[in-house]
């Protein structure tokens, strides 16, 4: 039998309650060249009676049980299955659009250079709906790593040879964040990159792991970020990881003290990033900009001491902002708000 194009992988443990709605979103797809891999992690629900059911009908489904062994071990069990060119990811709540697949391998045919593609999601479900714009250029995407995750890990395409020439698996070691930790390795061999288009909705839900295991997962990429700031040729004190911390959480303080301090910290790893040249330079540096204007962005009830700080850094010129916005924030800052409790 010819090998397909695509392997859809979707691990699944005791996820019937919206098992369905994501079978039926993969098996709909304008693009039709696909084998579609689902794992199922010692369910105990009614997840096998599911996927029975869909595999009697449609050829391209695969079905692998395994006793109960975590996400990553099911992950790692599909990528060793998988026999497309490239390797899609689906979770089992959420919900591909029809043309998913077909945008994703004509980018990745007219990119050879990209080995991980994601794309933009919109969120629904428990919260109020949003989309999520990343960054899609390899230079933003690898600067941002630095920080977070910016690949939706159940909207990702990825080259299956990559993969393969370099021996890329998800690791046990950094559980509940084994996405971040594979797309910071990936970087290291090849380009990554968004498409900028919604091609997933992305359930938001109480029982997703990603509620279950959060200390796990921000002790996991804290350490994934550490690694990378030793890369980087920085070895963080404590308060400047607790810091770096707050600004990849993007939970900003509006005080002076950590404006500064936030500042220091920005412009230490630019200074770093210049000497060792891991990143690209303007890509590095809008990234900083970013997070330079958010954590001034709230603290315009400081006055024209934050608007004269955020103005007179380098950082501000890679902020992004516009003159219109610029403007805006001035006026904000002029109008010396009310400290808020």
């Amino acid at each position: 039998m010819a090998a397909p194009c695509v392997s859809v992988l979707m691990p699944v443990c005791n996820g019937g309650r919206y098992l369905e709605e994501a079978i039926h979103s993969i098996l709909q797809q304008t693009f039709s060249d696909f084998e579609f891999i689902i794992i199922n992690d010692g369910s105990t629900d009614g997840t096998a009676g599911i996927i029975d059911r869909y595999r009697l009908n449609d050829s391209r489904i695969r079905i692998y049980e395994q006793p109960h062994q975590g996400l990553v071990q099911a992950l790692n069990h599909g990528l060793e299955m998988a026999r497309g060119v490239y390797i899609a990811r689906m979770d089992a709540d959420d919900v591909s659009l029809p043309h998913r697949l077909a945008v994703q391998v004509e980018f990745m045919d007219s990119q050879p250079a990209v080995g991980v593609c994601g794309t933009w999601i919109e969120t629904y479900g428990r919260d109020r709906p949003e989309i999520r714009r990343y960054p899609c250029q390899d230079g933003m995407i690898r600067s941002s790593l630095l920080f977070e995750s910016v690949l939706a890990h159940p909207s990702v395409m990825i080259r299956r040879d990559m993969l393969n020439r370099h021996a890329l698996l998800y690791d046990a070691g950094s559980p509940s964040a084994e996405d971040y930790d594979l797309w910071v390795r990936a970087a290291q061999h090849s380009l990554l990159g968004n498409v900028p288009h919604v091609l997933l909705r992305y359930r938001v839900h109480e029982h997703q792991i990603v509620n279950q295991y959060g200390a796990e997962k921000r002790a996991t990429a804290q350490k994934i970020r550490l690694r990378q700031l030793h890369s980087l040729g920085v070895v963080p004190e404590e308060r400047e990881m607790k810091l770096h911390e707050a600004l990849a959480s993007w939970q900003m303080m509006p005080t002076k003290d950590f404006i500064l301090d936030a500042h220091a910290w920005l412009m230490k790893l630019m200074s770093a990033n210049q000497m060792t040249q891991i990143y690209p330079t303007e890509a590095f540096q809008r990234t900083l900009g970013c997070r330079w204007d958010a954590v001034c962005a709230p603290a315009t009830h400081l006055g024209l001491w934050t608007w004269n700080t955020f103005r007179r850094s380098r950082l501000q010129a890679s902020s992004g902002l516009s003159w219109k916005e610029h403007l805006k924030f001035g006026v904000k800052c002029g109008i010396r708000r009310k400290q808020y409790a």
